[in-house]
């Protein structure tokens, strides 16, 4: 009993990594061809099959998708799951919102799939019957933006438009005509009147970026 006893409490011993092995090996002249550089007490297990690992990063195993989950994968976006078009479409996805309005007519008029998506062509052939008035404001502030970006360059450093300016608006003094003979010099002119308009433009929209970035960390 005593024996088995101490049988029982007798630590079990694993086996080094590998590494440990081979170099314990090499300083070891016991070491057997037929273990493959290890030595007989230290054979290794049986060899474990082969799997897959994710390079980069902890080490796990990778699963294949079987043909039955390939076959199965929703090719269009009428075939995902309603909790599925309910993330895509708080994300903002427009096709999302789209199939889940279909589906919402499906549910009021009890119709099928085909005919709420004709219902739902209609809503979006009428919604757009107005909006080329919706976007006006905005066709009109890319129409100011480009018309400023491009007209600012001449009335700085064009010496004619830049005298028209100044007759027409500012009435400045014109400088002699050796003062005027290249565009910088035109431009050191007109700038005493660009400057503050430029100036101003250029701060009110930093201004307003700023707002905009605000009210969005804020969800308005």
């Amino acid at each position: 009993q005593s024996r088995d006893s101490d049988q029982g409490r007798r630590p079990v011993l694993h086996a080094p990594p590998p590494m440990a092995l081979r170099q314990a090996c090499v300083r070891s002249s016991r070491c057997l061809r037929g273990c493959g550089g290890l030595p007989l007490a230290w054979r290794a297990p049986a060899a474990v099959p082969r799997r897959t690992f994710c390079a980069g990063g902890p080490q796990m195993e990778v699963r294949t998708p079987t043909m039955e989950e390939a076959k199965s994968m929703p090719a269009a976006m009428c075939s995902l799951s309603n909790e599925s078009l309910y993330v895509l479409a708080e994300m903002g996805h427009h096709d999302a919102c789209k199939e889940r309005l279909v589906r919402n007519v499906m549910a009021v008029d009890g119709v099928d799939w085909l005919t709420a998506s004709e219902v739902v062509k209609h809503i979006g052939k009428r919604d757009t019957e107005l909006l080329w008035l919706m976007t006006m404001p905005y066709k009109v502030g890319i129409a100011g933006g480009l018309t400023a970006a491009v007209g600012c360059v001449p009335m700085v450093f064009n010496r004619t438009t830049a005298e028209v300016v100044n007759a027409k608006f500012v009435t400045s003094d014109v400088p002699e005509p050796q003062d005027l003979e290249t565009c910088w010099e035109v431009g050191a002119w007109a700038w005493n009147w660009m400057e503050p308009p430029l100036g101003v433009a250029s701060f009110v929209i930093l201004a307003m970026q700023l707002v905009r970035s605000q009210m969005q960390n804020m969800d308005f």
